[in-house]
C-alpha cells in the first residue's frame, strides 16, 4: 500500500504543483466539398487540349497542439495541423492523349483559440473534465486547384499548350510552390479531460476562411486528441 501511495504521489506531483498546461497530437477528419470543374485550352481563341478535375470532398490530418492554463478565467490554445485529400487530374493535348493523374489536395492551419470552461466537474488531484467554448484566429496555406494560367507558366508559355509535353511531376511542384494563403477567425467547443498526468480532448472546429479549402469560405472538423500535461 505504501508503494502504491508513493507511485500515485509521483504521478499527481507534476499535475497538482507544476501543472500549467499540455501538449500533445491531434487528429482531424474535415467537413467539406471542392466541386470538380473541366476547361479548355484556349491559345488565340483556339482550343488545342483541354483539362479537367475530378470533385472530392472530406479529409484527414495530423497536428499538435499547446494549451496553457496559467491565464486567469480563459485558456490560451495553439494548435497547427495538416489536412489531406486525393483527387485525379486529368490533362490532354496534341501530344498527351487524355492523361489521367493522382494530385493530392493539402492544407497546413494554425490555430490560435480562447477558451473559456462552461462547466467544470473532478476528483481532486486525480481527474478532471470541463465542457469548453472557444473563439480564435486561424492562418491557412493549401494547394490550388489548376487553372490555364498555372500550366501556361509549367508550359514555358502559352503557345506550348498545343504540343508540349506534359509533365506532371512539374505541375506537382508548381502547385506546391505556389500555396494559397488565407486567415479567417474559428469557434469550437467540446469536452477536455484530464487524468493524472495524461490529458485529451473531443471538439468539433468551424473555421470561416475564405479560400482555405477552394471553391469554400470555410470548412468544419471533429477532433481528437492526447497528450500530456506541463
Amino acid at each position: 500500500m505504501k508503494k502504491l501511495l508513493i507511485c500515485i504521489m509521483i504521478a499527481v506531483l507534476p499535475t497538482s504543483i507544476f501543472g500549467i498546461g499540455g501538449l500533445g497530437l491531434s487528429v482531424n477528419t474535415s467537413t467539406f466539398t471542392v466541386h470538380g470543374g473541366s476547361s479548355p485550352l484556349m491559345v488565340g481563341g483556339i482550343e488545342v487540349g483541354s483539362f479537367s478535375y475530378d470533385s472530392f470532398e472530406n479529409g484527414v490530418g495530423l497536428g499538435g497542439y499547446l494549451y496553457l492554463d496559467i491565464i486567469p478565467v480563459v485558456d490560451l490554445d495553439i494548435e497547427y495541423n495538416f489536412t489531406g485529400q486525393l483527387y485525379n487530374f486529368t490533362f490532354e493535348n496534341a501530344v498527351t492523349a487524355s492523361e489521367t493523374q493522382e494530385f493530392a489536395f493539402a492544407a497546413g492551419s494554425m490555430f490560435i483559440t480562447i477558451q473559456k470552461s462552461v462547466f467544470d466537474l473532478g476528483i481532486p488531484f486525480l481527474a478532471k473534465a470541463k465542457l469548453y467554448g472557444g473563439l480564435g484566429l486561424n492562418s491557412n496555406v493549401s494547394t490550388p486547384m489548376v487553372n490555364q494560367e498555372m500550366l501556361e507558366s509549367v508550359f514555358g508559355g502559352a503557345s506550348n499548350l498545343e504540343n508540349g509535353a506534359y509533365d506532371y511531376d512539374a505541375v506537382a511542384t508548381y502547385l506546391t510552390e505556389n500555396a494559397v494563403e488565407t486567415s479567417g477567425f474559428h469557434i469550437d467547443a467540446g469536452v477536455f479531460f484530464k487524468v493524472l498526468t495524461f490529458s485529451g480532448s473531443v471538439y468539433y472546429r468551424q473555421v470561416i476562411a475564405d479560400g482555405a479549402i477552394p471553391g469554400n469560405k470555410g470548412f468544419g472538423s471533429m477532433n481528437f486528441r492526447f497528450g500530456l500535461g506541463i
